[in-house]
């Protein structure tokens, strides 16, 4: 375990040390007491898919799996998930496709062909490509 520094050379508590499992792969850190899960996952695991967007909780650009339920990681502190399971949206990859997309997401092309609607004129740019949730 490590201790915070107070600026003067001195410190002044020992850092507690967490366990987590982040999407499979277990690791074990000293961290500061304040420090944000979304600032963990990011700065120390380098695991930047998980994005801090309104710092409030309500844009869910931070959300992640803890222990199978979803959290906002920038309204948890790192040492409130000592010994949890985390999925960041890098764990929802699927590792054989290679693209890094999860794999319930697909671009699906409309039932038209691009050239065809240009011939009939219909085309527009958000006619191209639909994106849907599709099940796998």
């Amino acid at each position: 375990p490590g201790s915070i520094p107070d600026g003067r050379g001195q410190r002044l508590q020992e850092m507690p040390t967490i366990r987590v499992t982040v999407n499979g792969t277990a690791y074990e850190r000293s961290v500061e007491p304040r420090l944000l899960l979304s600032d963990f996952l990011r700065h120390e695991l380098h695991l930047t898919g998980t994005h801090v967007g309104c710092e409030h909780g309500v844009c869910g650009a931070c959300t992640v799996l803890v222990g199978g339920e979803s959290v906002r990681s920038c309204l948890m502190f790192a040492v409130q998930a000592d010994g949890a399971e985390i999925t960041t949206v890098e764990g929802l990859a699927s590792p054989s496709d290679g693209t890094g997309i999860p794999p319930g997401f697909r671009i699906r092309r409309t039932p038209t062909s691009i050239r065809s609607r240009r011939r009939s004129g219909r085309h527009t740019a958000s006619s191209a490509a639909s994106v849907r949730r599709v099940s796998c």
